[in-house]
Order: structure tokens, then sequence, then C-alpha cells
């Protein structure tokens, strides 16, 4: 999951990220956090990445939040946005924009938890994730944050664009979680790879879109690029994709 934070203030920007690292270690949660104080340089990212939820001030320097958020909402309209303010008055049309939230300055932790609370509940709605032992906690991940998952030394490894989630099981009991999601594929023996984070396969890896690379397995080395090929295929054309 990933959570986008703008506002031109550096010291509320830097708060503001300091109660959802709270929230998120505490909910055991993990998420990529990115931070703009100018909102030119978000808007440059609007085209090539998406965010689930949205921190946005409203009175920034060069712009206002409302003009960032209606165009944010034809881009990604499933994104989530909550406001951050100093001022209620413009509370009314954050919600004609069907904003999750409107936070007025200075706000409390506690009233950021119920902020997100509240995402929580509507991603919950429509999101997948599983849940893994990390420790002596149950920690829960979002099906759409794991880009490959492996196996050592007895520990499935549930590697996402943040960290790698670690927990004492056998992959033969961990496979199951994944099986009902099209776009994962057994690329190598005890090794499953979201075909969404496939930037490309060359030779006998594939190479993931942050540059990694995974083995394909050769036995089956036709079958599996043969089944990346239909999942692109169907992907391009509009098929069904969970």
């Amino acid at each position: 999951m990933t959570i986008a934070l703008i506002d031109d203030c550096p010291q509320d920007l830097a708060l503001l990220s300091e109660y959802i690292c709270r929230y998120c270690n505490e909910h055991k949660i993990h998420v990529s956090i990115r931070q703009f104080i100018h909102e030119k340089d978000f808007e440059n990212t609007l085209d090539k990445e998406r965010c689930d939820l949205v921190f946005l001030d409203i009175f920034m320097q060069n712009s206002n939040g409302m003009l960032i958020a209606k165009r944010l909402k034809r881009i990604n309209p499933k994104c989530q946005i909550i406001f951050s303010t100093s001022s209620k008055e413009h509370a009314v049309k954050a919600f004609q924009l069907h904003a999750l939230d409107y936070l007025l300055k200075p706000y409390t932790y506690a009233r950021l938890e119920d902020a997100l609370n509240r995402f929580e509940n509507t991603i919950q709605k429509f999101a997948h994730y599983i849940e893994l032992k990390e420790g002596y906690l149950m920690t829960r991940i979002l099906v759409t944050d794991i880009m490959y998952v492996d196996y050592h030394n007895h520990y499935i490894q549930v590697h996402t664009p943040s960290k790698v989630v670690r927990s004492y099981m056998f992959f033969g009991d961990f496979s199951p979680m994944l099986t009902p999601y099209r776009q994962f594929l057994w690329c190598y023996r005890n090794c499953m790879v979201n075909m969404d984070y496939i930037d490309t396969w060359e030779g006998d890896d594939f190479i993931l879109k942050n540059g990694e690379h995974l083995p394909i397995s050769k036995s089956k080395k036709r079958e599996i690029i043969q089944a990346y090929a239909n999942y692109i295929f169907d992907y391009v054309n509009g098929g069904m994709i969970l």
C-alpha cells in the first residue's frame, strides 16, 4: 500500500509522517510513504504511479489542494483523499469531492488514528489481503503489495516494495493463500511471482520492475512463459484480473 503526503510546511509534513509510521507499527500494516513539499512534484507522478491514500494540504504556496484533488480523482478514482488544513471553510467542498476525512491543524495523534481507522474500514470492503504470523504477532499484507514469495530456512519470505515479511511455515501450507489470484505464477520451486511486478523476461530470468532477477524453472520454462504471455494478453485486452 502506498500513501502520499503533500504539504509545503516541512514541520507539518514531518509530524504527519511520524504519526502515520506510529499507526502502521501499532496496527502491523506495511506501507510505502512518499512525501512531497512541492505539489508539482506530486502532480508529475500522477500518470506514472498509483497511491491508495493521499493526505493533501489545501493551502499551498503555488496551488490549491482542491484543484489537485479533482485531477487526482479523474486519474485514479479509487484513491482515497484526506485533507489537512488550518481552516474550516473548505469542509463542504472537500466532502463534495468524496474526501474520506478533513483534518484541522493542529490535530492530535488520536484524531489521525480515527481517520486512518476509517480508511482501513473502507479498503477492507474491496481489498484482498493475507494474514501471516510474524514473530509473535499476526500481520496483514495487501495482495497487491506482494512482489514475490520465496522460501528460506523454513521461513516464508513475502517481498513487498517496502520490506520483507518472514513467517515460519511450510511453503505448501502458504501457497493456497495466493492460488485464488491469477496474477501469481510459480516461476520455480517454492517461489511465486506477482506478474504485475514483472518488467520483462530475459533468458532464464524474470526481471522485476525494481531490477531484481527471479530464475525461471528450466524444466517448465515454456509453460511458465506461456502463462505469463496469456496473463499480459488478458490484461491488455481488459480481461478480468483480481
